[in-house]
């Protein structure tokens, strides 16, 4: 076996031929982080939906994010664009207390955001919107605090 010596895409040699620069969005994005909280009554039912963000196309979603959805009052955790429900996530609030759409290492490692929402290309507009949604009556009232952590240039 030969030994090697590597690079990751993170360094640019402009002396090598076809040496392509890193992203400078991964390579020195600064880490932005937005909070809120969503808040829902017992009396919502299933068809509401909720705007959580907007957030810019070519954000990198990092694993800090997180939805915390123990005392929200629907049984699914459905969030996506406005036109795709469940285009970040889609699981039972049993199943965890805190959904984190993006795992270290995942897929969805230093994509962003418009690819993992698995859209074509980004909005002409550089945004895109992430909701909630309720594909059934609400169990109770509730409350979900999030946050959203990315890198951008």
């Amino acid at each position: 076996m030969a030994a090697v010596t590597g690079k990751s895409d993170l360094i640019h040699d402009p002396m090598i031929s076809g040496s392509v620069p890193a992203d400078p969005q991964r390579a020195r994005g600064r880490v932005v982080v937005a909070m809120g909280t969503l808040a829902n009554l017992a009396t919502d039912s299933n068809g509401s939906k909720y705007h959580l963000a907007d957030l810019p196309a070519e954000a990198i979603l990092l694993p800090a994010t997180f939805f915390d959805v123990e005392n929200d009052g629907f049984a699914q955790i459905v969030i996506g664009t406005e036109t795709d429900t469940d285009a970040l996530v889609d699981q039972t609030k049993a199943t965890e207390n805190t959904v984190t759409p993006i795992a270290q290492g995942d897929a969805n490692h230093g994509k962003p955001l418009w690819e993992v929402l698995g859209l074509a290309e980004p909005p002409k507009s550089g945004m895109i919107g992430i909701w909630k949604h309720a594909e059934a009556d609400a169990a109770g009232a509730g409350n979900m605090p999030f946050a959203f952590h990315y890198l951008m240039s």
